[in-house]
């Protein structure tokens, strides 16, 4: 008989207690990794979305999920009226929203440059 079966064979005469003892020391860690790299990050993305969210307000320039830029004309309860160009007004979802947009100003290049 091979060693690695020999051993198997004495970890299952060693009874259940062993093993789930065995197979919980291997789960808490995955479950705390797996809180720090994916749920926690998740969270805190969804408040900053909620947030983000219930802050909108007429004159914001946003970015909707389908990448659509606009200055935000009308607020509503669900919706809200995105100008996308001068007098082109669409009504989007208000969870389409994905981010607000500052502006930046551009600088004007000096001579020699």
């Amino acid at each position: 008989m091979p060693l690695s079966d020999g051993l198997l064979l004495s970890q299952q005469a060693a009874g259940g207690q062993g093993g789930i003892l065995n197979s919980l020391m291997l789960f808490a860690p995955l479950a705390l990794i797996f809180y720090f790299v994916m749920w926690r990050p998740q969270q805190k993305e969804a408040k900053e979305q909620a947030a983000l969210l219930a802050s909108l307000q007429k004159g914001d320039r946003v970015v909707t999920a389908a990448g659509v830029h606009g200055k935000v004309s009308e607020v509503k309860a669900d919706t809200l009226s995105l100008e996308i160009a001068p007098n082109v007004v669409i009504v989007v979802e208000r969870d389409a929203v994905r981010r607000k947009v500052t502006e930046v100003k551009a600088e004007t290049p000096t001579k020699g440059s």
